[in-house]
């Protein structure tokens, strides 16, 4: 049996193992799109140009509600800022600085420092008491904490009035408080209609709006690092001074902001539980739109107000902007 050699193959290769390609170059061999870059690139641009017409969709309702709600009307304020008074037509068509001119008579300047006096104590206190409350509930189990969630927004759910009808009763001259320091044979007290009784219904009202952004910013805090002060020998004053006041601060200037924001625009409770004598700003823009029907100088009260409560605004975010910025540094810097 002979053995035979195998055909050579029709393109051999060189010995030096070099590939040929005849004269026109290599074959290109397309590469399949399928699956590829260039198609993934085409949906991520598709999908961004599908978008935005559906966020314009969503976000056009709540502009135009803003717009026919909110900037028409406090332009139109603005307008009624600038106008005088007449008994007779309202506005008249003239332009007038009187109107602002007016705020630094000391009746208003009275009004407005009374005002932003109830406000600022009504922010301290809910501070100091919401800090504690908010503490626990950001630490507490799961159960409790919506237990405690539950106690704190319940009465949100409550009408203002019903609630201040209920500190009537409790502070008022034949009140509860009253009732009980006649039956221990002290003299009763006057509690109602005074700024302390603004400020006790203020805080009853507005407390969550601190508790709430104290507790989201508790939340974020790792409890390793209350242990490791608590290791390194702080006590819970120190521990509190030093790790969680610092890094608890956005949420705390946020509260800040939102308590004294709507206390020094609160009407209700200063019109039901305080004196006819001491008026805050609110009490005195609606008296002048609905009793006097002065709207210039309502516009102008007005105006003031939001004027003072966006700078606060302002000032409340480069703060927590500010903590932002040190915080890290502070973290990096640390050993």
């Amino acid at each position: 049996m002979s053995l035979q050699s195998p055909a050579p193959h029709p393109n051999p290769l060189p010995a030096s193992g070099a590939r040929e390609f005849p004269e026109n170059g290599p074959r290109a061999f397309p590469l399949p799109v399928g699956r590829g870059e260039g198609q993934g690139e085409g949906q991520a641009t598709a999908t961004r140009a599908s978008a935005r017409p559906v966020w314009g969709v969503l976000t056009g309702p709540y502009a135009l509600f803003l717009l026919c709600l909110l900037i028409v009307p406090f332009a139109n304020v603005a307008l009624y800022s600038v106008h005088p008074y007449s008994p007779t037509h309202i506005v008249l068509p003239e332009f007038t600085w009187d109107n602002y001119r007016k705020i630094l008579d000391l009746y208003y300047l009275r009004l407005f420092a009374r005002t932003l006096q109830l406000g600022l104590v009504t922010t301290i206190i809910c501070a100091l008491l919401g800090y504690p409350l908010a503490y626990w509930l950001a630490r507490a189990r799961p159960r409790m904490q919506t237990i405690g969630l539950f106690l704190v927004i319940m009465p949100l759910m409550v009408s203002t009035v019903i609630r201040i009808f209920g500190w009537i009763v409790i502070l008022g001259r034949k009140g509860l408080i009253n009732e009980a320091l006649i039956g221990l044979g002290l003299a009763p007290l006057k509690l109602l209609y005074t700024e302390t009784a603004v400020v006790i219904g203020l805080v009853n009202i507005f407390m969550p709006f601190m508790v709430l952004p104290l507790m989201s910013a508790i939340e974020r805090i790792p409890p390793s690092l209350e242990e490791a002060a608590r290791n390194l020998g702080a006590n819970w004053l120190q521990m509190f001074r030093r790790t969680i006041l610092p890094l608890s601060l956005p949420g705390l200037i946020s509260g800040s902001l939102l308590v004294y924001s709507v206390s020094i625009s609160a009407f209700v409770t200063p019109a039901l539980m305080g004196s006819p004598r001491e008026r805050m700003a609110g009490q005195q823009i609606y008296d002048e739109v609905l009793v006097s029907f002065n709207w210039p100088s309502a516009s102008s009260l007005a105006l003031t107000l939001v004027l003072f409560t966006l700078l606060l605004m302002f000032a409340a975010l480069f703060a927590t902007r500010r903590a932002g910025r040190i915080e890290p540094g502070s973290r990096e810097t640390s050993p």
